[in-house]
């Protein structure tokens, strides 16, 4: 089995194969990054294909070639965030509004706590979302990341009208992707983050804890009266969730 998550900035995979994880990929989503993909795939063997996918069209579509180039006759399934699943259920109303990456974050942390969550993905963007320990979603906060200016936040979030009402600064989680957006605060102000966290720990329990992923987890800042763990393949966890949840018998 392979599991895909095409992100902004990079493309993640994981080859399964009776119960153990056999082979994995980073690749950062530059010019040739579809022709690096190819040659991983040159090592995988397998018929299901499970995939999460961010960006878009453009990035689906080479992904998909990648697979046809190496004529892998595997069965593919794109994955999407439903109203609720596997213990979890989304704050958004509209539940498939909600990332994908989002969801399957969420999933993760249901599988690796069962206390009251904020779980944090400091990538591209920083997606910041609130978890309680009976699968209640809270909602969340959608901010620059660290390193990305407005202009390419605003290309990340390209489905988002930046003009709509909701777009403030936010005391309370977001429930749609307008009313997460943070962007009405100083870009030099580096410790936004770790306030909007401290407050939000507020709204959980006392014991809540505090799991981080993304390529810049290590600068998510701790916070002494809570647990922190960092786990890099969060989304990863989130998807075999799913799966193993819906099928026992799928790895």
């Amino acid at each position: 089995m392979l599991l895909v998550d095409i992100g902004n900035t990079s493309l993640k995979a994981q080859w399964w194969q009776s119960g153990s994880l056999q082979s994995s990929a980073a690749i950062n989503i530059s010019s040739g990054w579809d022709n690096i993909f190819s040659a991983y795939l040159a090592h995988v063997v397998a018929s299901e294909c499970y995939y999460a996918c961010v960006p878009g069209s453009l990035a689906e579509n080479k992904f998909h070639r990648c697979l046809d180039d190496k004529v892998m006759s595997l069965n593919r399934h794109k994955l999407a965030s439903p109203k609720r699943g596997n213990g979890v259920v989304s704050a958004y109303p509209e539940a498939q509004r909600l990332g994908v990456d989002r969801w399957l974050a969420l999933l993760g942390g249901a599988s690796v706590t069962n206390q009251d969550a904020i779980i944090v993905d400091a990538g591209s963007a920083i997606t910041v979302d609130l978890l309680r320990k009976d699968g209640q979603h809270l909602g969340g906060a959608i901010l620059p990341g660290f390193n990305t200016s407005i202009t390419r936040f605003r290309e990340i979030l390209s489905v988002a009208d930046f003009n709509h009402a909701e777009i403030s600064e936010n005391e309370l989680p977001g429930c749609s992707t307008e009313s997460c957006i943070h962007i009405n605060y100083d870009s030099g102000d580096s410790n936004y983050l770790d306030r909007l966290i401290e407050r939000w720990f507020g709204l959980l329990s006392s014991n809540a804890v505090l799991v981080v992923s993304g390529g810049d987890a290590g600068r998510v800042i701790k916070h002494p009266d809570h647990d922190y763990q960092i786990i890099p393949d969060l989304v990863f966890r989130g998807m075999r969730r799913q799966l193993e949840l819906g099928n026992e018998n799928i790895f």
